[in-house]
Order: structure tokens, then C-alpha cells, then sequence
């Protein structure tokens, strides 16, 4: 009898098919929140964003943005609102394609390729939500993320080319989830370490307990005083420090540990559970842009086929062994 393709664990992993409606919705999430952005960020400021009155007209930025090697600056880089105009709507109406998954893999490249130009036109408007979408969004290119739930799907299936489940390989999806576990342990990591330096860390254990406001539990506390970034003042919302300090380090432990959380079945579901509730609290309490949303959609990959088997079908098809595949339940 042959030896299984998917001989090791580490296999497995990497190469077992998984159910493409994972990738397909984190491209809808990703796609309804750059919408969003498009239409209640963009489109009613894109003079004062992109005009020659506006905050950076062009040319103010040149310099700098070079030095970032904010390389489609050679290809958009001009302050003529009717050249800005349509070159937005082309983004819209990509991003909109990209979205309902209508030649999905043209849609995403174009749609990363042009976030990349507004975005790198006024670096003003950067955050770490901004980093988040140019990110998925080239792990996407990547990625077969119109195999399922797209207009693309759809045409396949009337001119009779696919049946049933539709699979996908896994190392797309393992990819997305290990830069998502790269980005909360690496944030839980540096806020553990503090803002001090390095070296004082090591002098005495108060020096390291003081440089770090996730270690002592203030941080929440100073982050909701924080007049720039906070959406209410705090004599409006007054959390007492005893209800921020738990907050605070329950937050960086579940970023630092999410890696471990999540390899085990039994903490992965309310791990991601709760951070899903960590973003949209940071959207209610912070004023951070987009960032939640952006990493919400990165959610989407860690959806088990066992779900999307009970709300699409079951697994018909079947590895060249003859046997289903058994990697996608992660």
C-alpha cells in the first residue's frame, strides 16, 4: 500500500487542502473595510488629503517619501484633483471587483497597487491599520482567494468546470495566520520590554517595572487620558485604575501568548473570540483609523472547514490517496 502524500504533521500543515471559503472571506472583510475607508474617509477629504490647498500638496513630501523608498511616487504623484478624482474612482471600482471576487487576482493586484499610491502620496494618513491592508493585501496576490464565494466561483459553476466543496491548498492560509501570530507576539513582546533602554532593563527588576506601562497596568489608563487618541474625555468615561490595570494585562499577555493560544483546539475559539471583542473595543474607545477592522479581516483565514461545512455542504472530493484531506481543521 502506497505511504500517504501527508505523511508528517508538518505536511500536513502546509500542503493538506483546506476549504477555499477561508480566503474568500478574509477578502470580503478586507474588501467591505477598504470600502468603507474609501467612502467615509477618502471621498469627503480628498482635496484637503491630495490637493494643491490641501495638507500635502505635491511635491512637500518628495524627499521624505523617497527616503522610505515610497516607490509609487514615480507613477502618482501630482496634486491635479481631476486626475486624483479618476484615478479614485479606479480604486473604488477595483476594490468593489476585488470584493464580490470578479477576476479576482487582476482586482487584487490592482487594488494593492493603488492603496499603495494614495496611501504613499500622504504618509500623514499612515497607521498601523494602513500597514495592516498593504500587507493582506499582498499575501492575497498571493493567494487563490476567488475559489469560492465570488462572482469568479459562480461563472465556474455554470459552464460546469466545479462541483461541490471547492479546496484550496493550505500554505496560503498557514501563511496569513502565521503573520497574524507574528503581529500580536512581536506588539506583546516590544510593550513587555518597555520604553526604556535596553540596557536599564537589565540594572534592576523596579528600573524594568517602571519603563513599561503594560508591566505596571497603566497603560490602558494613560491611553484613555490621551486626549489625542481617545474618543471621549476621560471625566466622561472615568475607569477606575483598578479596572484598566486587569484590562491591561490581560491585553499584552493574550497578544505575547496568542501564537500558543491558538495552536491548541480548546483555547483557539475563545482566543480569537476575544480578540475580535479586543478591536471593536479598540474602535470604540481609540481614535486609531481603521486598524480593527483591517486585522478582523485577517480573522477570516482561522474559520474551520467544519463550519463552512455545515453552512456549504460537506467535503465531496477526495486526495489522490483516496482518502478526505484531514489538514483543514485548524
Amino acid at each position: 500500500m502506497a505511504e500517504p502524500i501527508y505523511s508528517s504533521r508538518w505536511n500536513r500543515f502546509w500542503h493538506a487542502p483546506v476549504r477555499a471559503e477561508r480566503l474568500a472571506l478574509m477578502r470580503i472583510l478586507l474588501g467591505v473595510a477598504l470600502l468603507a475607508q474609501q467612502m467615509l474617509e477618502f471621498l469627503p477629504h480628498l482635496d484637503e488629503f491630495y490637493g494643491p490647498h490641501g495638507i500635502a500638496p505635491a511635491g512637500l513630501l518628495d524627499r521624505a517619501q523617497l527616503n522610505y523608498w515610497f516607490w509609487t511616487m514615480l507613477i502618482f504623484n501630482t496634486d491635479d484633483m481631476t486626475v486624483i478624482r479618476i484615478v479614485f474612482a479606479v480604486w473604488v471600482a477595483v476594490t468593489l471587483a476585488f470584493t464580490v471576487g470578479f477576476c479576482t487576482r487582476l482586482m487584487n493586484v490592482a487594488v494593492w497597487l493603488l492603496a499603495m499610491c494614495f496611501l504613499a502620496r500622504n504618509f500623514f494618513l499612515l497607521d498601523g491599520g494602513d500597514d495592516t491592508l498593504q500587507v493582506s493585501l499582498f499575501l492575497l496576490m498571493l493567494s487563490p482567494s476567488g475559489r469560492a464565494l465570488s462572482v469568479d466561483a459562480w461563472l465556474r459553476r455554470r459552464r460546469g468546470l466545479e462541483q461541490g466543496a471547492v479546496l484550496t491548498a493550505a500554505w496560503p492560509v498557514r501563511i496569513i495566520q502565521v503573520q497574524l501570530c507574528a503581529i500580536y507576539c512581536t506588539t506583546g513582546l516590544v510593550k513587555l520590554l518597555g520604553t526604556g533602554a535596553v540596557d536599564d532593563i537589565w540594572i534592576t527588576d523596579s528600573s524594568w517595572y517602571r519603563a513599561s506601562t503594560w508591566v505596571n497596568g497603566t497603560s490602558i489608563h494613560y491611553a484613555l487620558n490621551y486626549l489625542i487618541m481617545s474618543q471621549y474625555s476621560y471625566a466622561s468615561l472615568p475607569l477606575p485604575l483598578w479596572l484598566t490595570a486587569p484590562m491591561t494585562w490581560t491585553a499584552v499577555l493574550w497578544e505575547a501568548l496568542f501564537p500558543v493560544l491558538v495552536s491548541f483546539r480548546r483555547t483557539r475559539k475563545w482566543t480569537l473570540v476575544f480578540g475580535i471583542l479586543f478591536h471593536l473595543g479598540i474602535w470604540f474607545t481609540l481614535a486609531i483609523g481603521w486598524f480593527s477592522f483591517y486585522m478582523i479581516a485577517l480573522y477570516g483565514v482561522w474559520v474551520a472547514d467544519e463550519c463552512w461545512a455545515r453552512w456549504c455542504g460537506p467535503i465531496e472530493l477526495a486526495d489522490p490517496n483516496g482518502e478526505v484531506p484531514t489538514g483543514g481543521q485548524t
